[in-house]
């Protein structure tokens, strides 16, 4: 396999991009395109495996109601991809802002800085998310 530096980052940014329109367009069926069955998820102290089948159903609900007017790079996504080109990470730095219409009909506005690393597993010719260390800013 050639060396990392001949491995083309831009399938994974293309992803990335991919995530940001699925936001945008509220797509959990676009943002699902990369999930693998079995996904683990760091954030607030917990590690939780969570399945393909509860991600979309996460992110259905996340998205229900809901419009995004940022999800945006603050800088250039940093990307990593093993020299045998099997497992690869990115990490994002994102400004979100997003509404989301409550059950009661008022709307809740959310701002908040996103930072991760998001790792990825070549799976039948495929990349796909296996792992995600999420953090969170006001």
């Amino acid at each position: 396999m050639p060396p990392t530096t001949k491995i083309p980052k831009s399938k994974l940014l293309e992803i990335h991009r991919q995530d940001r329109a699925a936001h945008f367009q509220t797509s959990v069926e676009r943002l699902a395109e990369h999930q693998a069955e079995d996904f683990i998820y760091v954030g607030n102290g917990d590690i939780t495996h969570i399945s393909r089948a509860d991600f979309i159903e996460t992110f259905t609900r996340l998205f229900h109601n809901t419009t995004y007017f940022e999800w945006d790079d603050i800088e250039p996504p940093i990307v990593h991809i093993s020299e045998d080109a099997t497992l690869a990470w990115m990490m994002v730095r994102n400004r979100v802002r997003r509404t989301q219409i409550q059950n009661d009909g008022s709307e809740v506005e959310r701002k908040f800085i996103y930072a991760g690393i998001m790792t990825y597993e070549k799976q039948n010719g495929k990349w796909m998310r296996i792992a995600n260390v999420s953090t969170f800013a006001d």
